[in-house]
């Protein structure tokens, strides 16, 4: 099998991915080998059709997620970093992606057709069940998202947030992670002003456990703010 330059970048991606590292070996040899390279520069769209169909993992850099409509305020679901994904859903209906997704810095992509995708599960048919769940897992960290927006003291969900973007790719021996975003997306994403999620920021770096910066928001201790954070932080 000939494969494309990017194989090993995507392989390895997968394979450090929370969603994809326990597919089984000659999965993620195919399933990289249908990924190709999309290069997005900041603020940029990923290149696609009125009727793309496809799934989208992020390899370096992060994806502004979010939902744009005239006259509607914004409202961002997320900044996902490396190892996450978005558009599976619409992949799996082939269906062309109904949210809005701009790079936030230089960011490289692998993306996965709709059409190589249905052919590979239904010549590996146990993908599906691999698939359901990486579908249910979304849906249950969308009602965590819900339930922590409503419930939870404003440093706790902070907390909650980062340390779920985070955990999208292998954490293992690292004590310090930088993910990427703003805290005005930060603000947005928790429905709090940007005041108030500057004064818990605050909390937190006074405690050790973050450093905010002005394109970022740097995890100082993770085992430390997975003590904070408490139970079913969901990766994003």
């Amino acid at each position: 099998m000939i494969r494309r330059p990017e194989f090993a970048r995507i392989r390895a991606t997968l394979t450090a991915s929370a969603h994809f590292h326990s597919l089984e070996a000659i999965d993620l040899d195919r399933l990289a080998s249908l990924g190709r390279l999309q290069q997005v520069a900041h603020g940029a769209r990923p290149p696609r059709s009125a009727n793309d169909d496809s799934l989208w993992v992020i390899l370096t850099g992060a994806m502004r997620v979010s939902s744009e409509a005239p006259g509607v305020k914004e409202y961002v679901y997320a900044v996902l970093g490396p190892g996450s994904f978005f558009g599976l859903s619409t992949a799996v209906r082939r269906a062309p992606l109904t949210i809005e997704a701009r790079a936030f810095g230089q960011t490289d992509l692998a993306v996965f057709s709709g059409e190589g995708l249905a052919e590979l599960m239904d010549d590996r048919p146990m993908l599906w069940r691999h698939v359901s769940r990486m579908l249910a897992r979304r849906l249950r960290l969308a009602l965590l998202v819900l339930r922590d927006n409503s419930v939870a003291p404003l440093p706790e969900r902070i907390a909650r947030r980062v340390l779920a973007h985070a955990l999208s790719s292998d954490l293992r021996n690292r004590s310090e992670v930088q993910v990427r975003m703003t805290q005005n997306d930060l603000a947005l994403m928790l429905g709090a002003s940007r005041s108030k999620t500057n004064a818990a920021l605050k909390v937190l770096e006074t405690r050790g456990l973050l450093d905010a910066g002005y394109r970022g928001i740097t995890i100082l201790d993770v085992p430390r703010l997975r003590s904070f954070a408490g139970a079913e932080v969901q990766p994003f």
